[in-house]
């Protein structure tokens, strides 16, 4: 697999620069936000001749992008019509009124979407006669965890099957119930599932139950939540039961603004940028915003290399992580890689006066809990003080709270639930695992 990307760093480096080369002068003519910063710093685009010179701008913040994120899409005047047309707009986080912050794709970045996505199946081991499971569920407003499915799919000429889970809306008619999902799997003879941990988790498990027969699947995508290890080893232990003997699971670390994500070859193996000629991908000071070499811990970041739409440079997702370039040991693939499991580092919440990483809270409680529904709240209590409360379907062994405790130095208040009451926990297309009730 060492030519599916570049043979080289150096080739990377060439390919990088040659893509910055065409798009810095149309950002600096025609994008409002970068317009107005290079002006404001007296920098041109002949100023960047490689990924690094892009370290002479700040961090573009993801609060910068959601106030006004009409600002980042770039001005199509001028322009051929592949890159004016507008072909697809998906929604990100919302903005500080509340309101998704969309995406904008040109028909030129949807081509540049449908090369990333193929690289992604690649990477993963895809083969020409899989079938995929796209086990997503539709949303209100776009979204690409589902569509970006059947894009990908296209990509390699893959066959592909929409389950259709739940029920995004009153007006949709066309959704369907758990057990339905796992015959629509079995009736498929998919090979690869696609979702997110906390359904897919619930598919198999209730496949395993029904006797459902998915002896062809081989491999778990994931993607749009955590997947702690010891969850990962259940999962892919129900995966070799029900599925294939050496079935395994491959995490994606995605996000909107990648339109993908980078994704595992083999599990352990960091997270892969499937597309280094489109996306830059850096690490970077949380404190200075300076860039950090490869090996330290930072907060990571995008900038658009070949884009036309929407067009981020420097831009911080949010999350800390460890880069690397070194040559893949799995695949080969000298394409950089995230080699530490990235962490949100920008929505510490306070609990009874303790700051406290909602990220921590669930990785405890899935280490705890396994495939087991579960939901935490924080509330204020009669007497005005904080409480956390962890609702769990079904019944738990003893300890849970000083897990929990331990992990984030807050005991919670343990509550039962039925596991379908606590199904329907999804906000958009991920599970919503922690609730801010006091407001």
């Amino acid at each position: 697999m060492s030519d599916l990307l570049f043979s080289s760093r150096n080739e990377i480096a060439a390919a990088q620069a040659a893509s910055l080369a065409e798009s810095l002068p149309r950002i600096a003519a025609a994008h409002p936000f970068y317009r107005r910063l290079l002006a404001s710093l007296k920098l041109a685009s002949g100023d960047f001749r490689s990924p690094e010179d892009l370290a002479k701008l700040p961090l573009t913040r993801k609060e910068d992008y959601v106030r006004e994120p009409e600002a980042f899409r770039l001005s199509g005047e001028g322009l051929p019509e592949e890159m004016r047309a507008v072909w697809d707009v998906m929604y990100t986080t919302g903005s500080t009124a509340g309101q998704p912050t969309p995406f904008v794709s040109t028909s030129f970045d949807f081509f540049r979407i449908l090369e990333l996505n193929r690289n992604m199946l690649r990477l993963r081991g895809a083969r020409p006669d899989d079938i995929i499971a796209n086990l997503f569920p539709l949303t209100p407003r776009p979204h690409g965890a589902f569509i970006r499915v059947l894009h990908a799919a296209a990509s390699l000429n893959l066959r592909v099957v929409s389950a259709l889970p739940g029920n995004p809306s009153p007006y949709f008619t066309l959704g369907h119930r758990l057990d339905e999902v796992v015959e629509i799997v079995a009736r498929s003879r998919a090979t690869i599932l696609w979702g997110v941990p906390s359904y897919l988790r619930r598919v198999v498990a209730r496949a395993e139950e029904m006797r459902a027969d998915l002896r062809a699947v081989r491999l778990a995508f994931v993607t749009g939540e955590g997947l702690p290890e010891p969850a990962r080893d259940e999962l892919t232990a129900v995966l070799r039961r029900i599925g294939t003997a050496d079935a395994w699971v491959s995490v994606s670390y995605g996000a909107t603004e990648m339109q993908g994500g980078m994704v595992e070859c083999a599990p352990g193996s960091g997270y892969h940028n499937p597309a280094p000629e489109q996306i830059h991908v850096g690490v970077a000071d949380p404190a200075t915003g300076a860039p950090l070499p490869d090996g330290q811990e930072g907060l990571v970041t995008l900038s658009h290399l070949r884009r036309t739409g929407t067009v981020l440079l420097r831009y911080a997702l949010g999350d800390v992580s460890v880069l690397s370039r070194d040559r893949c040991p799995h695949c080969g693939s000298w394409t950089d890689r995230l080699v530490a499991v990235p962490r949100r580092v920008d929505r510490l919440v306070k609990i009874k006066g303790t700051l406290v990483n909602p990220d921590l809270l669930v990785q405890a409680a899935e280490e705890a809990l396994g495939a087991r529904e579960f939901q935490f709240s924080i509330r204020r209590g009669a007497d005005g003080m904080d409480v956390l409360v962890l609702t769990v379907g079904g019944k738990v062994q003893p300890g849970l709270a000083e897990r929990i405790k331990a992990a984030c130095g807050v005991t919670p208040a343990v509550e039962f639930a039925s596991a379908e009451s606590l199904a329907e926990l999804a906000q958009g297309w991920k599970a919503k695992r922690v609730v801010d009730q006091r407001a």
